[in-house]
């Protein structure tokens, strides 16, 4: 039940949501003239949508993560992995130079090396993407694998609504 209350909530807020931008973008195609309050307007909107999302969104995974002390052992983890990841692309591989390809962009030292160090995370989690896609079938074959059959799949997921359902 809380499920359907959940989702009807949140259809009515994306309702409201989409009426008022409709609303500011008639505003802006009516008066084209004086259309820059119009749009100061529409932005900050923008702005506070964002940011509730945002909240929204760590809200529920903080909850989430609270109840499911496993779960956040295993985000602290990753998370530890991505921010070495991030820290090998700065300091290991991206440069202080910034490039003259295009005269007419100015461009200082540490844009130049923010750009590098995404670049080089790209490409690092890129090429890990890659190689786990290829080794995942050798992973399994060997048992680092979870080869769960979707009976396993769905035989845990009921004990997780039985646990809910007790709590």
């Amino acid at each position: 039940m809380e499920n359907k209350t959940l989702s009807l909530t949140s259809k009515i807020i994306v309702g409201i949501i989409a009426v008022i931008g409709l609303v500011f973008y008639i505003m802006i195609m009516s008066d084209t003239e004086n259309a820059d309050s119009a749009i100061n307007n529409m932005l900050m909107f923008t702005y506070v949508v964002l940011a509730i999302t945002v909240l929204a969104s760590l809200w529920v995974w903080f909850k989430e993560m609270l109840s499911h002390p496993e779960k956040l052992k295993q985000t602290t983890i990753v998370t530890v992995l991505f921010l070495l990841i991030v820290a090998i692309a700065k300091y290991g591989l991206a440069s202080n130079q910034p490039a003259h390809y295009y005269p007419n962009i100015d461009v200082d030292a540490s844009t130049s090396n923010w750009v590098d160090t995404g670049l080089y995370t790209f490409y690092i989690l890129g090429t890990i993407a890659i190689l786990l896609m290829f080794l995942s079938p050798v992973l399994s074959g060997i048992g680092f694998g979870g080869n769960k059959t979707v009976e396993e799949y769905e035989e845990e997921l009921e004990g997780e609504i039985h646990n809910d359902d007790e709590a």
